[in-house]
């Protein structure tokens, strides 16, 4: 079992929670047994995370170098064939649709389904709920990164709960330098620009944090379909002057340096990675807690009651920064909690078991 050759395989290297996953276990795969290849189906040099991907230390494969030409249905078996995988790892919608069943055509003892969205249409559109029920049936291992999704996999497409193994999303990096004392109620929020992501409410809280003390800053990151709603939005609320749009950044580094709280207000996902992020930084975090997942971390967030108001929200938000020796206690406890539950290093030891079990059972 030394020298496995495993194909990952994603839609795209831009903007997202499942790169963030897939370059944080990438940093500790065992060199020693495993060959790794990094496929994305549209990628190109200009792809935001196109140079975070090569300095993995793996063979980087873009298939398609435009969305508008899907280069990759001719690639990508190309790449099967000549590439001799013993697994098949695929992320995302397009590439678990596509690759698993092209890996199974091509004869890979193993294919691996990584399911790390949320989005509701999967399970609502019926002809999106049809196609990922059948493209699943080809995977000998489905990896969900949360119970919810899990349980939406076994009741929407009927998948045998055996065949269903949750690994949470972890986080690689070293621990992020000592954070700056002096608070300056610089509050930051970020991800993709979508519905379900509730940047509305994000900003609903600012302008009642504004009431409160027209001092607060706003930093957002991201970007997505929304954007221009959300600024018009910001405009209507008379608070566009105290946000801040930075766009998309490859590295969040500077970002969570800059901030003094996190605020998470999606309304699906449980844990995703930009709060693991902000949380392994020392970063004080709040989210809105919608979930059990999210609930188990009040003692290292402030959790918001999700049955109380945009306002109400910004009143217990406001307190906190009233004591500075409370908000960075409360960095340093999700900094602490990170570490121990949430590290990619793990994640990626029992990925690789898989891996070996599997094939030992396949072969």
């Amino acid at each position: 079992m030394n020298n496995i050759r495993v194909l990952h395989l994603i839609d795209s290297l831009d903007l997202g929670g499942a790169q963030t996953v897939i370059f944080g276990l990438l940093r500790h795969y065992d060199h020693s047994r495993f060959e790794i290849v990094l496929a994305a189906l549209h990628a190109n040099r200009k792809s935001i995370f196109f140079k975070r991907a090569a300095e993995l230390g793996v063979r980087v494969v873009p298939l398609s170098p435009q969305r508008s030409a899907p280069f990759f249905l001719c690639s990508l078996p190309w790449l099967l064939f000549k590439g001799r995988f013993d697994v098949v790892h695929c992320h995302l919608y397009v590439s678990n649709w596509v690759g698993k069943p092209l890996a199974k055509l091509f004869g890979v003892p193993v294919v691996i389904s990584h399911d790390h969205c949320f989005e509701p249409f999967r399970f609502h559109n019926r002809l999106a709920s049809i196609l990922d029920g059948w493209a699943n049936r080809f995977a000998d291992r489905i990896l969900a990164i949360s119970e919810k999704i899990r349980a939406d996999l076994i009741k929407f497409e009927r998948v045998s709960p055996e065949r269903i193994e949750v690994i949470s999303n972890g986080f690689s990096g070293s621990p992020a330098p000592d954070r700056k004392t002096r608070i300056q109620k610089i509050i930051g929020g970020g991800g993709r620009f979508v519905g379900w992501k509730r940047f509305d409410r994000f900003l609903l809280i600012a302008s009642k944090l504004l009431e409160l003390d027209p001092e607060y800053l706003f930093i957002v990151v991201g970007g997505g379909p929304e954007e221009s709603a959300l600024r018009s939005f910001a405009a209507q609320l008379g608070i566009a002057e105290s946000i801040v749009w930075v766009g998309i950044l490859p590295r969040l580094e500077t970002f969570f340096s800059a901030i003094d709280l996190f605020i998470l207000t999606s309304e699906r996902e449980e844990v995703p990675m930009i709060l693991l992020e902000a949380m392994h930084s020392g970063v004080p975090c709040a989210c809105v807690a919608i979930n059990p997942a999210r609930t188990a971390l009040s003692d290292s967030l402030l959790s918001l009651d999700p049955q109380e108001t945009e306002a109400q929200w910004a009143h217990s938000i406001h307190s906190l920064f009233q004591n500075s020796e409370h908000l960075s206690q409360l960095g340093a406890r999700g900094q602490n909690h990170a570490l121990k539950s949430y590290m990619a290093q793990d994640r990626m030891r029992r990925i690789e078991q898989i891996y070996v079990d599997l094939l030992s059972s396949n072969r």
